[in-house]
């Protein structure tokens, strides 16, 4: 497999229907990693609800604590030092927060829980239903001028196996991650062919398609690695412009190779006879 002619074919398939192949690319880039914005914006704020203030210092006389009363003992002092552990707002002491303070961080809590269910909600019944629908797109793309209706493809037939498979890649890829940074990638790359392989299979088994992708990257795991390495250079550029390379150009560019390194594996692949790859005759 060779990573100029994965990129050549990748390159001109995405000129050859460019306009359509960037919108689709805006939608797969925020299928694949949009949803991380919003809880990413509120790190400031999540770092002031866990220290809203500067911590306070408190002198403590020792003998206001002595474990026998002195001589000038008076009850009202214990009254006073502990009256605003039960509500007596007047002795409470001045360093407490204000209501309104308070009220702050109840809403950015809310806005935190709010913005990582939302997050959820989308990558779970949208995002991955969105990224078999773009990949598809991409991968027929490849022999043809694609058109739009493609994007059905994550949704019908098949949306709830397409969206639970999504769901179950997008867990075992977080669990890899979860125990290294080398494991997840590791797992993330083995799953890498999930989408397509629900693209071309929209009635193949959840488990099915999961093992299947990850036998088909057995021996491939590192070329991809490596094809993804050697778009360093243009991603460079595309944060010197801010993105907007990324848009026009960069995006389409690796969707449309990752395509084309899918369908090289794929011609290579020995399918065991209980989870064949096939290509799905169009209705």
């Amino acid at each position: 497999m060779i990573r100029s002619e994965l990129k050549a074919r990748g390159k001109a398939a995405f000129k050859a229907n460019y306009w359509k192949s960037v919108l689709v690319a805006i939608l797969l880039t925020i299928a694949v990693g949009g949803w991380n914005a919003g809880s990413s914006s509120n790190s400031v704020d999540f770092q002031e609800l866990t220290d809203p203030q500067p911590a306070q210092s408190y002198s403590v006389n020792p003998e206001d604590y002595a474990p026998f009363p002195s001589e000038d003992f008076d009850e009202t002092d214990i009254d006073q030092d502990f009256s605003f552990l039960f509500g007596d707002d007047e002795t409470a002491p001045s360093e407490s927060a204000p209501v309104s303070q308070r009220l702050k961080e109840s809403i950015n809590v809310g806005s935190i829980v709010g913005l990582g269910t939302l997050s959820f909600l989308l990558t779970l019944f949208l995002f991955g239903p969105l990224e078999v629908s773009g990949r598809n797109f991409f991968k027929k793309n490849l022999g043809e001028k694609a058109e739009l209706d493609e994007l059905n493809r994550g949704f019908v037939p098949k949306y709830w196996n397409n969206m639970i498979t999504m769901a179950l890649k997008n867990l075992f890829v977080a669990l890899g991650f979860i125990c290294f940074i080398i494991p997840g990638l590791i797992v993330s790359y083995g799953m890498e062919l999930v989408p397509y392989i629900l693209a071309d299979n929209p009635g193949m088994g959840i488990m099915d398609v999961i093992r299947a992708s990850w036998n088909m990257m057995k021996g491939h795991k590192w070329e991809l690695f490596v094809l993804d390495l050697s778009f360093i250079g243009w991603i460079l550029l595309e944060i010197l412009t801010l993105g907007i390379l990324g848009l026009f150009y960069v995006n389409p560019y690796i969707f449309s190779t990752h395509a084309a390194f899918y369908e090289a594996v794929k011609a290579q692949y020995d399918p065991t006879p209980d989870v064949e790859i096939t290509t799905p005759t169009e209705a």
